[in-house]
């Protein structure tokens, strides 16, 4: 399923997610990024856990090969 991920999607609002104060912007941004991935469910709820969060990085690294 990797192939059907885009990498400058998630590069985008990764970069975004790490780039804000926000924190609603940044649930926004890996909610995005970790449904697009389908590391986590998409259920409309974008106020994710500490837990899910990591999740979604630790899964956009290994996509970006560590980027």
């Amino acid at each position: 399923m990797t192939e059907d991920i885009n990498k400058s999607y998630v590069q985008r609002y990764v970069d975004r997610a790490k780039a804000t104060n926000s924190q609603a912007e940044k649930n926004n941004c890996l909610y995005r990024v970790g449904t697009h991935m389908e590391v986590i469910d998409c259920n409309g709820n974008d106020k994710l856990t500490a837990e899910q969060q990591q999740t979604v990085l630790d899964a956009a690294n290994r996509l970006l090969g560590g980027q």
